[in-house]
Formats: structure tokens, C-alpha cells, sequence
């Protein structure tokens, strides 16, 4: 006797279900990337995937009449089968969803679960709670003040807390032998505040830069209005120019396209530095480590695990080496502007490149800020490094971010005499500045001892002769404007 139609419609239905549950059931194993990449090569599945909304109502809809169709025909087993089957599906949507928001979950990945169980045995710790106490017992010689007034040439003004103010910040320089600091803050909308706050207040204490606009492309006769910009703020006191880290990563002309390091249209803006013989100032690319994969082999992997947004690893940007390139090629066509390279030109981990460029352009330096990190964990090679390039280094902080954040102890005479101590001693394993605070290393470091000649010029002599006077700016500016014979 053949199965009844209701009968056998209800089997097709159950099968149908145990497809999809077991489809499902593989695709949330199978690695994400891979599973993108083949739906991407169906049409379908690319056309349903570019109208995710649309599809999940299409769905909904299908599934509310096929549930008005079952409790008509009054087929209730089937609809409660069919209610447990959607219940699952939007279960595994939601870890799918879940799994693209928090891709380092790993949800099905039987490691992450050992690795649980580990720390619930108490056999295994949390990274971020591995805070081992060294039982070295090392003389360490503290540090109080710079060796010479020092003029920081990397400083943060914007990301200063409210509770530091130029007086406090004057004292806290004051304190650890800091003579200058350099803003590098200075985009319109900020510079002619910190102009009055700190320049006017204190103008032999604080030197300032001044930002054209990252996004000046995006609008008609933009690059035009940021060197009007740029001369007016040079009249107001700027002494220097600070080009953004936007550039080659993320910043975008009107049509949409990213503006590499040395577009042909930002031109006159290092045209300009160089006639009015002022410094640029050039953040280029990130770490390496921020293209690599967020995993057990990063060495930034504690600072990527807090800002994974920071990284760089499978998204459409330029690579680090073709950043190098393009920031080569900027310095070739311009030989007659002073380049600064922050962060070591973003080489502390490659000083033969460093030195490389160093060697091939002459209009190019170095600043140490957020670099202690790196350099203290290759002493020798730093050290030989500093003494042979003495001429061309800068003491820089990066100061203003985190300092005399709760909690921390990281105050502003911290930050400065963490620098100090590790130009200036022979201190071992030692704290790298903002220790704790950033993830910049799980490591500590070691200082340099440099000789005394070589710190003189890296704190106060090669800023002293690449920044010119207010004076010496205003009077090129000056000729520049005066009308042709």
C-alpha cells in the first residue's frame, strides 16, 4: 500500500530540513574566508549576499505561509518540526553573524575550548593577566633631568587630558629638563586654540606645526585654500609642517581612491615647506605586524586584540613595502624640503633601511618617539645606530596620550625621564615608556648610554638647526609675497 500524499509530503519535508541542518551545520565549520570566496563565485549566492536584508525577508515571508499553509491543512506535527527547524537556523545565523562581528572567536575550534578548560584547571593563565614580577636584582641609575635642554620635537597637545594645562605641562617639562615641545596638533580647527592656550602663554616653551587638511582633495581648489591656510598659520607662529598618516592608508580624493604618500597634487604643499625653509614632519604607514594575521605569532598581538580595528591584515590598503615607495619617491622630487620620519620613519625594526635612506637622501631625519620599545630589545645594533646618524636623529615622545590616566602612574615627568633613561643610562630591563598603559611589546628594555656629544645634538642641536626661527619663516614669507621686479 503506497504512503498517503500528506505522508509522504511530511518525508520530503523532513529530509528537505536534515539537508539544511547538516548544510549549515558544515558551513559554520568550514573557515569563513573560504566560505566567502566560494558563495562569492556563485552568482546567486553573490547576488543574495549584496542584499543580505532583502533576502532574510524574502525568507521570513516564505516561512510565515509556509506556516499559514501547514496550520490550514492543519498539519501541527509538521509546523512544530518545521518551528525547531527555524529556530535553529536563526541559532545559526546568529553565530555566523556573531562570527563575523568577533572573527577571533572561533566558536567551533576545538583548541579555543582546550584552552578554556586549561584556564579552568588552573593549568593556563589569560594573556592579558600574565604580569610576571623579574626577581633580577640590577643597580639601575635614576634619572631626574636630560643631560642638556632637550627639545621634544613630537608632542601631542590634542590628547593632553583636561587636568594638564600649559602650567602643568611647563612645570612637568620643567621638572625632567624638557626645554621645548613641538605641537604637532595644528589643523585649523584646533591650531589658533593651542596658539592661545600654550604659544601665547608661554612662547619659548611650545613650537608649533601646523596640519593641512587630509582631506583637502575631496573638494574643488582644496589643496589651494590649505597653502592659504598654511601661509596664514605661519604668520601666527607655525615653524613646521605635520603631513597626516592618512595618506597611502585611508584618505580618499573626490573620486573615491586612496591618495598615496606622494601624489602630485600635495605638491605645493612640500613646495611651500621648502621655501620657507620649514621641516616636514611624516608618519608613513603602521608596524609591521599590523598586516600580519591577529594570532599567537603577532608580537603586537595584546595591542591588536584591544584595537583590532587597528589592523591591517587582509584589508584594501597599500602594503607596508609599497608605503616605503611611494614615501621614496616623495622624498626624491622634493630633495630641496627637510624631511622628518616619525617613528623612526616607521624602520625601528629594519635599521639597515633606515640607514639605507638615511645614506641616499640628505633631506632626510629620524625622530625616536613611540619607538623605545623597539630599539630597546636590539641595544647594540641601536646604539651603533644613533652614534653613527648622530647628526640626524631627533628626541621626540609622541606625549599626550594616556598621561596621568587613572590608575596608570604614567604622569608627564614619567613619560619624559622614561625617554632620558634610556638614552642616557646603561639601565637594564627597564620599563619601555607608556609601559602597561600601550601593548606596544611584552618585553622590557635596555638603555643606550650614549657619549655625551651625540645626546647634545639628538636633544638640542639637530632641532635647533632644521626648525628655523619665527622670524626667518615670516621674512621668506614675506619675500615670497612681494611682487616680481
Amino acid at each position: 500500500m503506497s504512503p498517503s500524499p500528506i505522508r509522504f509530503s511530511w518525508r520530503i519535508l523532513m529530509a528537505l530540513l536534515a539537508a539544511l541542518a547538516l548544510f549549515i551545520v558544515v558551513l559554520l565549520n568550514m573557515p569563513l574566508t573560504s566560505v566567502v570566496e566560494g558563495l562569492q563565485q556563485n552568482a546567486l549566492a553573490s547576488l543574495v549576499l549584496s542584499h543580505k536584508r532583502a533576502a532574510v525577508a524574502a525568507i521570513g515571508l516564505v516561512a510565515i505561509v509556509l506556516a499559514v499553509w501547514l496550520i490550514t491543512h492543519r498539519h501541527f506535527r509538521a509546523l512544530r518540526v518545521a518551528g525547531i527547524a527555524a529556530l535553529f537556523a536563526v541559532a545559526a545565523i546568529g553565530v555566523h553573524e556573531f562570527q563575523q562581528a568577533w572573527p577571533l572567536a572561533n566558536l567551533f575550534s576545538l583548541e579555543r575550548y582546550r584552552d578554556n578548560l586549561a584556564i579552568l584547571l588552573g593549568r593556563d593563565v589569560v594573556l592579558s593577566k600574565y604580569d610576571p614580577q623579574s626577581t633580577l636584582q640590577l643597580e639601575r641609575k635614576p634619572m631626574v633631568r636630560a643631560k642638556y635642554p632637550a627639545i621634544d620635537v613630537h608632542f601631542h597637545l590634542e590628547s593632553l587630558p583636561a587636568s594638564i594645562d600649559a602650567d602643568r605641562l611647563v612645570a612637568a617639562m620643567d621638572a625632567a629638563g624638557i626645554d621645548k615641545v613641538v605641537n604637532l596638533g595644528g589643523l585649523e580647527s584646533t591650531f589658533e586654540s593651542f596658539a592661545r592656550n600654550f604659544y601665547a602663554k608661554y612662547p619659548d616653551r611650545f613650537i608649533m606645526f601646523v596640519k593641512p587638511d587630509p582631506g583637502a582633495l575631496m573638494h574643488q581648489n582644496g589643496v589651494a585654500k590649505e597653502v592659504e591656510w598654511l601661509k596664514k598659520a605661519a604668520r601666527m607662529g607655525a615653524r613646521g609642517i605635520k603631513e597626516n598618516k592618512s595618506f597611502g592608508m585611508g584618505q580618499v580624493d573626490s573620486t573615491g581612491k586612496i591618495v598615496p604618500i606622494d601624489d602630485s597634487r600635495l605638491d605645493p604643499f612640500w613646495e611651500l615647506a621648502g621655501q620657507l625653509g620649514i621641516p616636514v614632519l611624516v608618519h608613513t604607514g603602521e608596524p609591521p605586524s599590523f598586516w600580519h594575521p591577529i594570532d599567537a605569532h603577532n608580537e603586537r598581538y595584546q595591542e591588536l586584540l584591544a584595537n583590532p580595528n587597528w589592523s591591517l591584515h587582509g584589508k584594501d590598503v597599500p602594503s607596508q613595502q609599497e608605503l616605503m615607495q611611494q614615501r621614496e619617491r616623495l622624498l626624491a622630487r622634493h630633495s630641496k624640503t627637510n624631511f622628518i620620519g616619525a617613528h623612526f620613519g616607521m624602520n625601528p625594526d629594519n635599521l639597515a633601511y633606515a640607514g639605507y635612506l638615511l645614506d641616499k637622501y640628505p633631506n632626510y631625519y629620524l625622530d625616536m618617539s613611540s619607538v623605545v620599545q623597539e630599539l630597546g630589545r636590539e641595544p647594540y645594533s641601536a646604539r651603533r645606530f644613533f652614534i653613527k646618524y648622530q647628526d640626524r636623529i631627533l628626541f621626540g615622545t609622541d606625549g599626550g596620550y594616556g598621561l596621568e590616566s587613572a590608575g596608570t602612574g604614567w604622569t608627564a615627568e614619567r613619560m619624559f625621564r622614561s625617554y632620558l633613561e634610556f638614552l642616557e643610562t646603561d639601565n637594564e630591563y627597564i620599563e619601555y615608556p607608556l609601559y602597561g598603559l600601550t601593548k606596544q611589546g611584552n618585553w622590557r628594555v635596555y638603555g643606550l648610554a650614549l657619549p655625551d656629544e651625540v645626546l647634545e645634538k639628538i636633544y638640542v642641536k639637530n632641532a635647533e638647526r632644521l626648525i628655523p626661527a619665527e622670524a626667518a619663516v615670516i621674512a621668506r614669507l614675506d619675500a615670497l609675497s612681494a611682487p616680481a621686479n
